[in-house]
């Protein structure tokens, strides 16, 4: 009985993510009609998408009119472009057909990643009341990347940075749990490789992060059998995607300038730093926690050799721009997901209930704080408002 009721809050919980991940579809739907293709849009879909076919694609066709060669985008949205006729455009404008694909794939990323948390929390063996409580901070993981600002942006946008930073979360996720399926995570990893060839920098650091966890567990041998089994296929067709490419001199920009704005993106973001050194310290300290590292080690990698990456894609000839960088709107996601890993060893050793039931309320007032800033709260409303425009509108059209 016990375990039906868990399950029953697990289903609310994953209905919630299902429903809001909803609104926050059609509220980018809305953003997308407003929205006038930008130029590179336009160009990707005439001269890319249109303009070469899936094999030309898969062979890295697509270099030469795009700086990033890798297919995987481009792919699924020339399935939009053949399927138009077909479907009528589901209806939408082409501002929004077209946008369908990032929308859909940004707010898909966040429901598998609840939906692989929600099986380990239910597969785990703490006492219902901290499980429950486990469930109920993952019901706030959308609040946590689905209004930062460059991944609420690019959910309106023909561009395959929303693909590039879903399958980096889902990655990270997969990375987060238990235990790492290594089929899933070299699958997720491969995909991650098709979709930009700036990945190779998120690769490495996921093969450092597992390379380091599972030394410390199990050994150098066995760790580093298990890193070429899960990173092989994936570096490899990074690097066949990412060299040689003719970047050209793209960096019109002054050097100084753009370190200088990329310094202020990068800084902006650095009180991630303590606070994934504090769950990363949080997992390593119980031994049945320290697999879970490497979902924060990756991200933290990833974060303190940001100037270097900065460096390289200048020297590729390529120039700055913070949508190089969507991949750090995951932060505050992983810090939660971290923490959610790593609190019910610390509750479990609370014997008292009431001190138990205080411990979890005052977690979520300070999580609360964290997640509910005052533009946080802002989109919220701004989704509530849009939404019941699209439902208005769609209650007014003749059937």
């Amino acid at each position: 009985m016990r375990k039906d009721y868990l399950k029953g809050f697990a289903v609310f919980v994953i209905s919630v993510v299902f429903l809001f991940g909803l609104c926050n579809f059609l509220n980018q739907a809305y953003r997308a009609d407003k929205k006038e293709f930008w130029l590179d849009e336009k160009f990707s879909l005439k001269n890319t998408v249109q303009g070469k076919s899936y094999l030309k694609l898969f062979s890295k066709g697509a270099v030469a009119s795009e700086a990033n060669a890798a297919p995987l985008d481009y792919l699924f949205t020339k399935i939009l472009d053949d399927a138009k006729e077909v479907v009528s455009s589901f209806g939408v404008s082409d501002e929004v057909y077209y946008r369908l694909w990032a929308n859909f794939v940004m707010v898909f990323s966040g429901f598998v990643v609840v939906c692989f948390f929600a099986r380990d929390i239910l597969r785990s063996s703490f006492s219902d009341s901290i499980r429950m409580f486990q469930l109920f901070l993952l019901m706030l993981l959308p609040f946590t990347y689905l209004f930062r600002p460059l991944t609420y942006h690019y959910a309106a946008e023909v561009r395959p940075y929303a693909l590039w930073f879903a399958l980096w979360f889902i990655s990270i996720g997969v990375c987060s749990l238990a235990r790492t399926s290594k089929v899933v995570l070299s699958l997720c990893l491969s995909l991650l490789a098709m979709t930009m060839v700036g990945s190779v920098f998120q690769i490495l650091a996921i093969g450092i992060s597992y390379l380091a966890v599972r030394w410390l567990q199990s050994g150098g041998k066995k760790a580093i059998g298990e890193s070429l089994q899960v990173f092989t296929v994936p570096f490899f067709l990074v690097v066949f995607y990412a060299y040689p490419a003719a970047y050209g001199n793209r960096s019109l920009e002054p050097w100084a300038a753009a370190w200088h704005r990329f310094f202020e993106l990068w800084s902006h973001e650095s009180s991630i730093i303590p606070m994934l050194l504090i769950v990363i310290g949080s997992l390593y300290l119980t031994k049945r926690t320290q697999s879970m590292m490497i979902g924060p080690l990756s991200v933290l990698i990833v974060f303190l050799i940001g100037p270097a990456i900065f460096l390289i894609t200048i020297w590729r000839g390529y120039f700055f721009t913070e949508r190089q960088y969507i991949y750090y709107d995951v932060h505050r996601a992983v810090f939660l997901l971290s923490l959610i890993n790593a609190l019910p060893f610390y509750l479990e050793k609370i014997k008292d209930q009431k001190k138990l039931i205080f411990a979890m309320v005052v977690i979520f007032a300070l999580c609360g704080s964290f997640i509910f800033s005052k533009k946080t709260l802002s989109h919220i409303r701004e989704v509530i408002h849009n939404v019941g425009v699209v439902l208005a509108g769609w209650h007014s059209c003749p059937m």
